[in-house]
């Protein structure tokens, strides 16, 4: 008998504490179901950011294979080399202001060195049907421009080089845009001066070309602040021969 009751209890006890437990396991189960899906729908939304004037951060990510063409809405690999500028996003106006003072038509073929996040070579293509193409070393800003093209259906003008500026061909440009360090400038001028072909135009944001001469000068007002477009003429830029 004392068995049986003991049994009899053990049983008892064990079937209270199943039912008790019951509804925090499931609850418990489903708030982790919950948390899952939630992480997962920020890692989704959280994979493409949204092209703004605002700067992206840069990134340390290798470039791909040297001297490989990537599939579509990927950048093209180009020769590897050091950072030389930080990214800072030239405004929208101004992008516009430097294409139109370039005088970029449909028959044009644009480099922007050290491109970005494209938009310089975007907006040539997008709004003035111009064949474009943009040099950047940094991997995800070269990924995230050519995707970007893709995704504006111009990746046809469009070629994104991910690579080094100073060891790109550019000869093939009628059209240069640069936003760079003034040192920067300084080391790219005779690299421009031995490929860029005459009639070329180049154009400058912000910071001048030491020892250019400026066919046009611009001063752009943008809210509190001031902006500076300079357009240089291939060879009198560099001949003493600019245009007026």
């Amino acid at each position: 008998m004392p068995t049986l009751r003991w049994m009899i209890g053990f049983l008892l006890v064990s079937t209270l504490l199943l039912v008790a437990l019951t509804p925090y396991q499931l609850t418990r189960s489903r708030s982790a179901s919950a948390a899952a899906a939630q992480n997962s729908g920020q890692q989704d939304s959280g994979e493409r950011r949204i092209y703004t004037n605002d700067d992206f951060p840069v990134s340390d990510a290798p470039p791909s294979s040297e001297g490989t063409k990537s599939d579509a809405g990927q950048p093209v690999a180009g020769p590897k080399g050091e950072r030389v500028a930080p990214f800072v996003p030239t405004p929208m106006e101004i992008v516009d202001r430097m294409l139109e003072l370039a005088r970029t038509t449909s028959k044009d073929v644009v480099y922007d060195l050290g491109s970005g996040d494209g938009r310089i070579v975007l907006r040539a293509a997008q709004q003035f049907g111009a064949r474009a193409v943009g040099v950047e070393l940094d991997h995800n800003l070269a990924v995230e421009s050519a995707e970007k093209a893709k995704e504006m259906k111009v990746d046809n003008l469009v070629t994104f080089i991910e690579g080094d500026l100073f060891q790109t061909d550019i000869s093939p440009a009628s059209v240069v845009t640069v936003y760079l360090l003034l040192s920067t400038n300084d080391r790219l001028r005779p690299v421009l001066e031995k490929q860029l072909r005459p009639g070329t135009r180049v154009v400058a944001h912000d910071i001048r070309i030491p020892g250019w001469k400026a066919a046009r000068e611009e001063e752009v007002t943008l809210g509190l602040g001031i902006h500076y477009v300079y357009l240089y003429e291939i060879p009198g830029a560099f001949s003493g021969a600019a245009a007026p």
